[in-house]
């Protein structure tokens, strides 16, 4: 499959629909009166929504005949080893929020491409939302039927809103919040699950999330790809571009998203961390 705009889009078209049936799969189960889990080796709960939404987008994307490996959170898929182009993906991001019944959880999909991400879709199931983004050609918010193109926002010096996770912060999250209020008059936290950080970033709803803690490489790389769609970056600390493998160990380095490139972000948090 050639990796041009007109298949991109198509492509994108369907995933949504993937994503949208998963998500149906998840909300049947959200619900229900009762949610049962049991605990990961990692210690992270596990619920049958998170397996419930894996088999679904497995099934749809084994539909595709694209031959394409794919890793799950929820359990690898591996047709070929050393694959330059596969699916990514995190069939319930945010299993914490879905618990707590908050809304906040994602189903996440991503394509890539020789270590970065050429499409991404977010369905919100509980919101009725879905965003998706290609770089390089557009990112689109979907919502009650409703598509709208989106872009980030440019940065005021005034007033700077920052989006945190809701249920994994750090006393290094914590640091970077105080320096942030050195440089800027006003801040405005937005406490915010799964990868909802990222996408309320590319949307222009918030100016910058920067992650301190421990993630996996399924938890942001479509919300990496509607981010970039839209006009923003995600890059490490030290300034350099993620990659993404097809490794299930591999996590990713501390990170920063932004939508407004002209600002000299990484010092700001180099300074955070001294």
């Amino acid at each position: 499959m050639f990796m041009n705009k007109e298949n991109l889009l198509e492509l994108s078209e369907i995933i949504s629909q993937i994503a949208l049936k998963a998500s149906e799969g998840i909300m049947d189960i959200y619900q229900g009166k009762e949610i049962t889990q049991k605990k990961k080796k990692d210690g992270s709960p596990l619920t049958e929504a998170d397996l419930t939404s894996h088999k679904i987008i497995i099934e749809g994307l084994s539909n595709l005949n694209l031959n394409f490996p794919v890793l799950s959170e929820e359990g690898e898929v591996r047709h070929k080893m050393n694959s330059d182009t596969f699916w990514l993906i995190d069939p319930l991001d945010g299993t914490k929020e879905f618990l707590e019944r908050n809304g906040e959880f994602t189903v996440n999909i991503a394509l890539i491409k020789n270590g970065k991400p050429k499409l991404g879709v977010v369905s919100v199931p509980a919101k009725d939302e879905l965003f998706r983004g290609i770089p390089g050609v557009g990112a689109y918010r979907e919502m009650s039927g409703n598509l709208e193109k989106i872009k980030t926002r440019k940065l005021k010096l005034e007033k700077i809103t920052v989006t945190v996770s809701r249920s994994h912060q750090t006393e290094k999250d914590h640091q970077f919040l105080e320096e942030v209020k050195k440089t800027f008059k006003e801040i405005e936290i937005m406490q915010t699950g799964s990868s909802l950080k990222l996408c309320r970033v590319a949307e222009g709803k918030a100016d910058v999330y920067c992650r301190m803690g421990p993630t996996f490489q399924w938890d942001i790389a479509s919300g990496q790809a509607i981010l970039e769609a839209a006009g923003g970056s995600l890059k490490g600390l030290d300034g350099e571009s993620l990659r993404y493998i097809l490794d299930s160990e591999k996590k990713n380095p501390k990170f920063y998203c932004v939508g407004d490139l002209n600002f000299p972000w990484k010092n700001l948090f180099l300074n955070s961390l001294t």
